[in-house]
């Protein structure tokens, strides 16, 4: 079992049963039976500055996801709440199902799955609509 925790720098509740339930069904699904994720909710600032550090782009950015070992596996996947609210207006979708999808996205990138060209972008967001459908539960109280 994947073991989550949750560092929460935002102003709005995250269910840890649910996120927690969320992850293991992707990892499982990527054949990824054990190790630790830890989520760390924060803003766009701290986002942009990490993105321009690890990844030399001076942008913002919802979601990162670093894998810091794999054997036991261990990894981080960084949310800003800025950049997940003002999508969720931009596609039209409400907070808990934008929130959910960056979630899903995150996991994804630790699963190996990537997103640089557009045939990795059309897989990925599949597999998002794909894990969207099969868990309803809301992560987000």
């Amino acid at each position: 079992m994947i073991s989550v925790s949750i560092y929460n720098q935002s102003d709005f509740s995250i269910k840890n049963k649910s996120t927690n339930e969320l992850i293991n069904i992707i990892f499982s699904a990527n054949n990824i039976s054990s190790g630790k994720v830890d989520i760390i909710i924060t803003d766009d600032e701290d986002l942009r500055k990490m993105k321009k550090e690890y990844f030399n782009q001076d942008l913002y950015t919802d979601v990162i996801a670093f894998n810091i070992e794999e054997k036991p596996f261990e990894a981080e996947i960084y949310i800003s709440h800025d950049r997940v609210k003002s999508n969720a207006k931009k596609y039209k979708q409400n907070f808990h199902h934008e929130f959910k999808r960056v979630v899903i996205h995150g996991a994804l990138h630790l699963c190996g799955y990537d997103d640089q060209s557009e045939d990795e972008k059309l897989k990925m967001r599949s597999m998002e609509d794909d894990y969207l459908l099969k868990f309803k539960d809301e992560i987000l109280v």
